[in-house]
């Protein structure tokens, strides 16, 4: 007769190898999940909005259907907005259904090109009439325009201006490339900032603007320029070469830079702004647009006449993957998927960026962070004495070291999120003569 204990001894282990095995595929789905992005690519022949899932490699090749002559894509929290050149509109659409929710008109004849969310607001820039423009996001209505330089192209927001990429006049070999810089509150320009020809694509890192000048295509080769935000000065121009074209920057503050001819790719340091491939030695697998998180380097290849590839590659540049979309694609844009699992599960911690650190005695400190925040900026000595406090506020801000004497300070930056609470981050500020 068969013992019963030795049976429910043996139901007992299987239920728990059962259960560690649920665990483990739990575990794994999760950690899959959290490490998942999502690519979204404007197809414009097609007219179609491409969204890939990295996490399943589902592939929803007419995810939205697209207007006019879509050119690029905006990605917001809850709303995606795709910017129709042909249709002198954009849409606003649904980020997780694809549905189209409205059709906004920025101008007649503008030519939309660009755009870039903010607070609320969907600045956008209008490539034939020379101006940008300022779109409440709630009500769809146009509140605003301002005149900037020639054919206004790419955009970004940091420390309560916002800087326009003005490509030039192309019929008097990109003659008039500058960077507009624009006072939010006020809605007007402060300065204008000549660059090399045809600058493009505009991104942030560490507090300070990487700007890619494609040059004229033929004689006049591309480079990247470096702008402090804080002086609105030129600190930076690195000869890269070719036709450089959307710029992203990893963790490890190395910076990729996609051809606009959709052929090469090209990478410097962004802290030492060295170049490491260039138009002389670009690195294999290039394309027109590239993107990326720390899991994974996503290069859009055009593939021209034809449908176009997503090649996905691992932080060691190795091959991983790739996807097919549609054809004549202008734009990519790598996003994290939005889950219940990551907001439960994932705490992300304030990161704070100082430029330049070491800081010469009289220079400005400058603080920049991803997203912006709201709270204190406190400076310490070594002994612990309160040296100087200050409101911090959006994405970036500067604190002047002219009463400084040589040494090593210690910063606290608090802030109180609604969702994540109260936190806080410190780190070390070398001043030197």
């Amino acid at each position: 007769m068969t013992d019963l204990r030795t049976i429910f001894s043996g139901r007992q282990i299987a239920c728990h190898r059962g259960a560690i095995c649920l665990l483990i595929i739990i575990l794994a789905a999760s950690i899959n999940l959290l490490n998942a992005d999502t690519i979204y690519v404007v197809n414009s022949q097609s007219r179609t909005l491409s969204r890939i899932d990295t996490a399943t490699d589902n592939v929803q090749n007419v995810f939205a259907q697209l207007g006019n002559i879509p050119n690029k894509v905006v990605v917001g929290e809850d709303y995606l907005w795709s910017v129709n050149s042909g249709d002198n509109a954009v849409q606003k659409i649904d980020r997780e259904t694809g549905a189209v929710l409205a059709n906004i008109l920025v101008a007649n004849g503008s030519n939309p090109w660009d755009a870039f969310l903010h607070e609320g607001f969907l600045y956008v820039t209008g490539l034939f009439t020379n101006k940008v423009y300022r779109i409440n996001t709630q009500t769809g209505l146009v509140t605003g325009s301002v005149s900037v330089g020639y054919a206004p192209e790419a955009l970004c927001v940091v420390g309560g201006k916002l800087y326009i990429c003005n490509a030039g006049n192309y019929a008097q070999n990109y003659s008039g490339s500058s960077v507009s810089v624009i006072d939010i509150a006020s809605f007007s320009v402060l300065k204008t900032i000549s660059v090399n020809a045809n600058p493009q694509y505009i991104t942030l890192h560490n507090g300070l603007l990487h700007i890619s000048c494609t040059g004229n295509w033929t004689d006049v080769a591309g480079s990247i320029t470096i702008i402090n935000p804080i002086t609105d000065t030129i600190t930076h121009t690195l000869p890269l070469g070719g036709t450089p074209g959307s710029i992203w920057i990893n963790n490890q503050n190395q910076a990729y830079v996609a051809d606009s001819n959709g052929v090469n790719l090209y990478s410097y340091h962004a802290m030492d702004f060295n170049i490491t491939h260039g138009a002389d030695n670009p690195l294999a697998g290039g394309g027109s647009e590239v993107g990326g998180s720390p899991t994974m380097l996503a290069v859009l290849v055009p593939n021209w006449g034809s449908s176009a590839t997503v090649k996905i590659f691992r932080p060691d540049l190795s091959n991983w993957k790739q996807y097919t979309v549609g054809m004549v694609p202008t734009d990519m844009k790598v996003a994290p998927s939005s889950s219940a699992i990551e907001d439960a599960l994932v705490s992300q911690p304030i990161k704070i960026s100082t430029y330049p650190n070491p800081i010469r005695a009289g220079e400005l400190l400058q603080f920049s962070s991803a997203k912006a925040l709201n709270g204190e900026l406190s400076l310490y000595n070594l002994k612990g004495q309160l040296i100087a406090k200050q409101h911090f506020s959006g994405e970036s801000n500067a604190l002047s070291t002219s009463n400084l004497d040589c040494g090593c300070y210690i910063y606290k930056i608090s802030t109180d999120d609604d969702k994540k609470g109260k936190q806080a981050v410190t780190g070390k500020v070398i001043v030197v003569h």
